[in-house]
C-alpha cells in the first residue's frame, strides 16, 4: 500500500514583529497567485522548511530572522487509515504532535549531518516508508529528506530548466539518476541491493573457504602420506598411485606430441626459407624488365611468358603467406604443450617424493600417532567442507529471490519505454517539437532537453508529469502533493498559457493534491477565476498571497483572528 501525504493547513507568526501567515488546502487542486515576488515560492518553502529541508534556508532569511516560527497540520493516510499530524519548527527546533502520543522534539536540525536531523529524517523515513540509499564517498547511506520530495517538487529557480537539480544538497551523490529512478519506479530497491550485495560477500567467502580448506587437504604432504600409510585410506593410497602412473603416460605423451611439433615447424621454416630464395630468384626472371641469369641477355617477351611468369609469383606469394601461418600456429601448440610437460614433470616430482618417503616410512609409535593426528584433522576438514558447500547451497538459493543485472537493465528497458509513450504524447498535447534521439526520450538517459525559452519550459512540463504518472502506478511509493512553483515563465504568451493550464487540467494527478502557482496582479485577478472554471470545473482553491497587489507580501498584520489555533500552537512549543 502506498502512503500519502495531504497537506491540511500553513500557518506563520513572529510575535516580534506581529505578522502572520494562514491557509488551508483542498485536497484536491490549489493555485497560489499574486504578484512576482509576492510570496507564492514561499508558500512552497515554507512546507518544506517546516518538514526539516534546510536546502532553502536563505530565501526563508528574512522571516527566519524575524523570529517566526511555521506550523503545518497534514494526514498521513496508510492502509486506509488516516492520521493526523502537526510539524511546528522553530528556527533549529521541530516539535512533531501526533493523536495520544507524547510531543516530540528535535534540537539543532538546522545542518543536515547533525544528530538531531539524522534522528528525524530516520522519523520521517519510517513515516512514509521510505527506504531509498544513496551513495556518497561513505558509501550506501540513508537517503536525506529531500529526495522524499525531488519527483513532487518542481521549484522556480532551477526547476523549469534542470531535471533532478531541485536540491542543491542531493549533488554530491554518486549514480543518483539511477538509484533515484530505479526505487520511484520499483525496478530495485537499496534495501534489496544491499541484501544481495551482503548475500554474494557471504557466498565469496564461503568459497574462499572451500577452496582454502581444499588446497589444504590436497597440498599438504604428511596428509597425502598419511593416506598412503593408513589402512582408511587404502583405496584412496591405490587411487593416488594410480594418479602418478597416469600423470607419467600423459606426460610422455605431451612430450612425443612436443617433438612433433617441433620438427614440422622446423619443416615450415625450412620450406618458407627455401620459397623466399625462390622468390627472389624469380624477381629477376621477369620478361619485361629481367635478363638471362646465364649471359645477361634480356628475356623475349610474350603473352604466355608474361602470364606463367606473374602466376608462378602468386603462388610462391601465396605459400610463403601459408608457411607464416603454420609457423605461427605451431608455435602456440608448443607453448602449450611446453606449459603443460612442465605442471606435469612438477606434479610428477612431488608425488614421486611422497611416494619415496611412503616406502620408507618406518612404523613407530610416534610415526603412528601422527598419522592418527593426521587422519583426524582430514576429517574435521571433511566435515567443514561440508558444512561449508551446504551454506553455500543456502546461499545460493537465497540468491535466487533477486533481480540479475540482466533482469535490472529489461525493467529498465521496460519502464524507459512506457515513459517513452507518455512523454511523447505529453509534448504533442503541448505542441512541442517531437523529440527523436534517445537521449532525450530514454528515461535513463536523459540529462537535459536541447530546447529553451517556453520550449523548454514545456518539455519539462510533460517530462515530469510522465515521471509522476510512472511512480503513481509503483506499489508501495509514498505520494505526495505534486507541487508546481511558477507555471508560467514571465515571457509566455497567452495562447502558451492557455495550453499549459489545459494540459495541467487535463492530466492532473488523481491520487493526490496539486498545488501550482501562477504570477498575476489584481487587474488580471479575473483570469485566475476562468482558468478555474475552464480548467479544473471551478474545483479548486484559491490562494491569494498580497491581495494581488502588495510585494514581499507573504506575512500580513496579525488581525487577532487566530487566537485559539495560536495558543495552542504555542502550546506544542513551549
Amino acid at each position: 500500500m502506498k502512503t500519502k501525504l495531504l497537506i491540511n493547513k500553513l500557518f506563520a507568526y513572529s510575535e516580534s514583529e506581529n505578522e502572520y501567515f494562514y491557509t488551508e488546502f483542498d485536497q484536491g487542486i490549489n493555485i497560489i497567485y499574486g504578484k512576482n515576488t509576492s510570496g507564492k515560492s514561499t508558500v512552497f518553502q515554507m512546507l518544506l522548511y517546516t518538514l526539516g529541508i534546510n536546502d532553502n534556508n536563505d530565501h526563508l532569511k528574512e522571516i527566519i530572522e524575524e523570529g517566526a516560527f511555521i506550523r503545518v497540520d497534514f494526514q498521513v493516510i496508510n492502509n486506509g487509515e488516516s492520521e493526523k499530524i502537526t510539524f511546528v519548527r522553530d528556527d533549529e527546533t521541530i516539535f512533531i504532535k501526533r493523536v495520544d502520543k507524547p510531543i516530540m522534539r528535535f534540537n539543532g536540525i538546522r545542518a543536515n549531518q547533525s544528530a538531531e536531523h539524522i534522528k528525524l529524517k530516520g522519523f520521517l523515513h519510517e513515516l512514509f516508508n521510505f527506504t531509498l540509499k544513496l551513495e556518497n564517498k561513505e558509501g550506501y547511506k540513508a537517503a536525506p529528506i529531500e529526495a522524499m520530495f525531488l519527483p513532487y517538487y518542481i521549484p522556480q529557480s532551477v526547476g523549469w530548466v534542470y531535471l533532478r537539480k531541485s536540491f542543491s544538497s542531493l549533488e554530491y551523490y554518486k549514480n543518483l539518476k539511477e538509484d533515484y529512478l530505479d526505487y520511484y519506479l520499483g525496478i530495485e530497491s537499496l534495501v534489496d541491493r544491499d541484501k544481495k550485495q551482503e548475500l554474494e560477500r557471504k557466498l565469496k567467502s564461503k568459497e574462499d573457504e572451500i577452496k582454502f580448506y581444499v588446497n589444504l587437504e590436497n597440498s599438504n604432504d604428511e596428509f597425502q602420506i598419511t593416506k598412503l600409510v593408513d589402512e582408511e585410506f587404502i583405496e584412496e593410497s591405490l587411487e593416488y598411485i594410480k594418479l602418478h602412473s597416469d600423470n607419467q603416460v600423459l606426460l610422455n605423451e605431451h612430450e612425443e606430441e612436443y617433438i612433433s611439433k617441433c620438427n614440422e615447424q622446423s619443416y615450415y621454416k625450412e620450406r618458407l626459407s627455401l620459397l623466399r630464395k625462390v622468390s627472389r630468384h624469380h624477381k629477376k626472371q621477369n620478361p619485361l624488365e629481367g635478363t638471362c641469369p646465364a649471359c645477361d641477355r634480356e628475356l623475349s617477351f610474350s603473352i604466355t611468358s608474361s602470364y606463367k611468369y606473374f602466376q608462378e609469383e602468386n603462388d610462391t606469394e601465396e605459400e610463403m603467406v601459408k608457411c607464416k601461418a603454420m609457423i605461427k600456429k605451431l608455435q602456440g601448440e608448443i607453448n602449450s604443450l611446453g606449459k603443460l610437460i612442465n605442471v606435469r614433470k612438477e606434479n610428477n616430482l612431488k608425488t614421486y617424493g611422497i611416494l619415496k618417503r611412503y616406502f620408507k616410512h618406518n612404523i613407530s609409535f610416534d610415526s603412528w600417532l601422527n598419522n592418527k593426528v593426521n587422519i583426524q584433522l582430514i576429517h574435521d576438514i571433511r566435515y567443514k567442507l561440508g558444512v561449508l558447500s551446504n551454506e553455500k547451497i543456502t546461499i545460493e538459493n537465497s540468491l535466487k529471490g533477486f533481480k540479475t543485472e540482466e533482469e535490472v537493465q529489461k525493467s529498465r528497458i521496460s519502464k524507459s519505454k512506457e515513459f517513452e509513450r507518455l512523454f511523447l504524447g505529453y509534448i504533442d498535447d503541448l505542441g512541442v517539437k517531437t523529440l527523436k534521439e534517445d537521449r532525450y526520450i530514454s528515461l535513463y538517459n536523459i540529462s537535459a532537453f536541447p530546447s529553451q525559452g517556453v520550449e523548454l519550459h514545456k518539455t519539462v512540463l510533460a517530462y515530469n508529469f510522465a515521471l509522476n504518472k510512472l511512480i503513481e502506478k509503483t506499489d508501495g511509493i509514498h505520494r505526495f502533493p505534486f507541487m508546481l512553483d511558477a507555471i508560467f515563465k514571465e515571457d509566455i504568451e497567452q495562447s502558451n498559457k492557455n495550453a499549459i493550464i489545459e494540459f495541467i487540467g487535463k492530466n492532473k494527478p488523481n491520487d493526490t493534491q496539486l498545488l501550482l502557482s501562477i504570477a498575476e496582479t489584481k487587474e488580471n485577478e479575473k483570469s485566475i477565476h476562468e482558468y478555474n472554471e475552464k480548467y479544473f470545473n471551478g474545483m479548486a482553491k484559491l490562494i491569494c498571497i498580497g491581495e494581488g497587489v502588495r510585494e514581499r507580501a507573504f506575512l500580513t498584520q496579525y488581525d487577532g483572528s487566530m487566537e485559539v489555533y495560536l495558543d495552542e500552537t504555542l502550546n506544542i512549543i513551549n
